[in-house]
């Protein structure tokens, strides 16, 4: 999925943080700013952005709406829309400014009501929102793990993954076959193992 992000420059730190947003998971954006090098061709640069991207995002206010570059962005996406329907046009209202007709049936967010970006970004990605707070749970779990982590513990869990108690047993056991020594761990509560040598 490429995205193309259509504003007006009034509106470009709400599109900025979209952006970002949708790079932080793994979305390629294109963003004017990001997109289009000093001495390029402004509008070489958005024919090529609007020619290689798949979802239009229209960053739509009453800004927007006075916009004669914006205007020419839907429309020439539209036109390529009428083409390839796996193109996907999605509108984000900034405030109560009506959306094109041509662009009024498509679903989209409104910025006006309880919606973040960040809610609008893992809409637009396909990205459930559970999954995305599993991901910084579990990014603050390790980090937090290392950060307690004792000299020398080799299984540095600070709770049991299975069900979250704090009640874990840590042991050590010989294999005198082997002439191994095991560094296990074990929840109280669920029974959950885990052992490394």
């Amino acid at each position: 999925m490429k995205v193309f992000i259509s504003h007006n420059k009034a509106d470009k730190t709400s599109a900025r943080a979209l952006a970002v947003l949708l790079v932080e998971q793994g979305v390629d954006v294109w963003f004017d700013e990001w997109e289009i090098r000093p001495g390029e061709s402004i509008t070489g640069g958005i024919e090529r952005g609007l020619t290689e991207s798949d979802v239009f995002v229209l960053l739509w206010s009453a800004a927007a709406h006075a916009s004669n570059w914006v205007g020419t962005e839907v429309r020439a996406f539209i036109r390529g829309r009428v083409d390839d329907d796996g193109l996907r046009i999605v509108p984000l209202m900034i405030d109560g400014t009506a959306l094109p007709a041509l662009v009024a049936d498509y679903r989209g967010f409104d910025l006006s009501g309880d919606m973040t970006l960040d809610q609008i970004a893992a809409e637009l990605t396909g990205q459930p929102r559970d999954l995305e707070i599993a991901r910084r749970l579990q990014t603050k779990l390790l980090e937090l793990t290392a950060s307690h982590a004792t000299g020398g513990d080799p299984l540095p869990y600070l709770v049991c993954p299975t069900c979250a108690s704090t009640e874990l047993k840590r042991s050590t056991q010989e294999d005198r076959a082997r002439d191994d020594v095991y560094y296990v761990i074990e929840c109280r509560e669920c029974a959950w193992t885990d052992w490394t040598q």
